[in-house]
């Protein structure tokens, strides 16, 4: 079945004012120079909330810079899960988010890329910086570029999730490129080896409501890796609406999982109404990578 959203990605990557905007970004690097292009403001990325290709926060975020691509289409790595449940394919349907995603593609092909993201990370005070609120290592010389990008700024902190794990496998990356591995009921086996080669970061899953076999995945992880899971609340539009009583659930997966349920972790702000991603910390203080 193909997926609108994914349809209208593609699209966009092709369309000229996707390709026109890369290319301002990729001659900017300041408000003042994006301020004199023809596009507006909010696509552009002048203002509070955007830095030429970063949007700074979101609702569950906070005030934490993002780089985002299109979705499934840079995603080597996607399952049928992220076709039923991805929320960039599903929850995210601001038309100029699309565009950006799109330029950013362009943009992230481009040779002098880490020289480009360069200029708009010296102008972002923030000290992390997430990577792909929608998209994904899409080949291993973007992720690379994304690891020369990370050693110019070893004060800050760069965060991803992926499902791109043949990508990471090999690949020389610096410690402030702090990768998680995604997991979900498709993939948690090559999940499992990738770690267990890599032994870096957590491991993330999505956790739907009223579907307990999903936690047979998740103990297949804990019993085959050192690794910490962090659970995801499946919260996209269709998802099963459940009300989750967390020391209910706290309940179960010790039931399910005996001990080794110490070691999930419940997203805090999707399972309990917060703290913030800026506030909890835990993807980008937490250190797996020195495992």
């Amino acid at each position: 079945m193909r997926l609108w959203r994914v349809e209208e990605a593609e699209r966009l990557v092709k369309s000229e004012l996707a390709k026109a905007l890369a290319e301002t970004w990729a001659l900017c690097g300041d408000e003042q120079c994006l301020a004199k292009s023809p596009f507006e403001p909010e696509l552009v990325g002048v203002g509070k909330w955007w830095l030429g290709p970063f949007t700074i926060g979101n609702r569950k975020m906070g005030e934490i810079p993002f780089f985002s691509l299109p979705p499934v289409s840079t995603c080597p790595g996607h399952t049928p899960f992220c076709l039923k449940w991805c929320y960039a394919i599903y929850e995210i349907l601001n038309w100029r988010a699309h565009v950006r995603e799109a330029a950013a593609y362009l943009l992230s092909l481009r040779d002098d890329f880490p020289d480009v993201v360069s200029r708009y990370l010296a102008r972002l005070p923030h000290a992390v910086v997430r990577l792909h609120v929608s998209g994904d290592f899409y080949d291993k010389r973007y992720l690379e570029k994304w690891g020369e990008a990370a050693r110019r700024f070893p004060g800050k902190i760069f965060y991803t999730y992926t499902k791109s794990f043949h990508i990471l496998r090999n690949a020389e990356m610096p410690k402030n490129l702090v990768i998680h591995l995604s997991a979900d009921p498709y993939n948690y086996v090559e999940a499992t080896e990738t770690w267990r080669e890599i032994r870096r970061g957590l491991i993330t899953f999505v956790y739907t409501p009223g579907r307990e076999e999903e936690l047979q995945a998740v103990k297949y992880l804990l019993e085959n890796t050192q690794a910490t899971i962090l659970l995801f609340l499946n919260h996209v539009q269709h998802a099963p609406r459940a009300r989750i009583n967390t020391v209910q659930l706290r309940r179960r997966l010790r039931e399910s999982l005996g001990p080794a349920a110490d070691r999930v972790v419940l997203d805090p702000e999707e399972f309990a109404g917060g703290p913030q991603c800026v506030q909890c910390r835990l993807c980008w203080i937490y250190r797996a990578a020195t495992f």
